[in-house]
This record gives C-alpha cells, sequence and structure tokens, in this order.
C-alpha cells in the first residue's frame, strides 16, 4: 500500500524508506540498509547497496535567487528508471537514469544519465568502460581443490 506496485520476492533491509508513492519495484530486487528511495522505477535484478540515495531528479528544488523565499519556490520530481541487472555500490547517489546491465561504483554521484552495459565510478560519475557480455555474467567457482593431499 506504500508503493505504485512491488514484487513479492523484493529484499527490503533495515532503514530503509520511500519519499514517493510513484515506485515501482520488479522482481528479484535488493535494496541494503539505511537507503532512501524518491520517484523511480528499478528493474529486475536489481542489487542496490547500503546507504543509497535514488533522488527524484537532479533539479527538485528552486534556485529563483530573485524570490527569495527558498522554501516556497516550486518543487519537481522526476520519475527516474534504473535498468534491469544494474548493480549499485554503497553510499552512491543516484540523480539520473541508469540503463540495463551496468555497475555503479561505490560513493558514486550519478548527476548524468548512465548507458546500458557501463561501468561508471566517481563524483560526479563517468563511464570508465563498456561491460562486455563476459564481464556481465556471475563468476563460475572452480571446483578443484587448490591443495591436494599427499
Amino acid at each position: 500500500m506504500t508503493l505504485k506496485s512491488c514484487s513479492n520476492d523484493v529484499g527490503i533491509a533495515f532503514g530503509s524508506w520511500f519519499s514517493k508513492r510513484d515506485t515501482h519495484i520488479s522482481e528479484r530486487v535488493s535494496i541494503g540498509a539505511h537507503c532512501l528511495i524518491g520517484s523511480c522505477s528499478i528493474g529486475q535484478d536489481t542489487l542496490i547497496g547500503s546507504n543509497v540515495d535514488i533522488l527524484s531528479g537532479r533539479h527538485q528544488h528552486g534556485v529563483d535567487i530573485q524570490a527569495g523565499e527558498r522554501n516556497r519556490q516550486e518543487s519537481t520530481f522526476q520519475q527516474l528508471l534504473i535498468g534491469s541487472n544494474v548493480w549499485i555500490g554503497n553510499r552512491t547517489v543516484i540523480m539520473a537514469d541508469i540503463g540495463d546491465n551496468s555497475i555503479i561504483g561505490a560513493g558514486s554521484v550519478v548527476v548524468h544519465a548512465v548507458s546500458s552495459n557501463s561501468l561508471a565510478v566517481g563524483n560526479p560519475a563517468r563511464s570508465k568502460r563498456t561491460l562486455t557480455a563476459d564481464a556481465q555474467s556471475a563468476p563460475t567457482i572452480d571446483s578443484t581443490p587448490a591443495i591436494t593431499a599427499i
């Protein structure tokens, strides 16, 4: 009853809260502890670390210097789109859309849209490389023991 839609297999850790009702959360999403989630749509299989802020756009508050009364200026909220299979590191601030299959490094500040299949890091976040299918797939575990008994 809090969100517009939320799959029943979503994990939301302690202390995370939602500031806008028009949020959509798809299947198999995991949200870490102490996150602030604004107006957004989160695609399936997305992992969000702890202490992540997903704001409702970059320009939520008016900045009319001539008006003087900042607390009475009009607010503008944007619904952000976070794609499927996205990994967002701890303490990241998201203010723009993120494409499918992308990774956002811990502590990054996303102020411009991140295209699909990107690794973006920094403040402001910049795309460092394009992820290939090999980089996006889960690592395999070698079942061969590291030490062999004699």
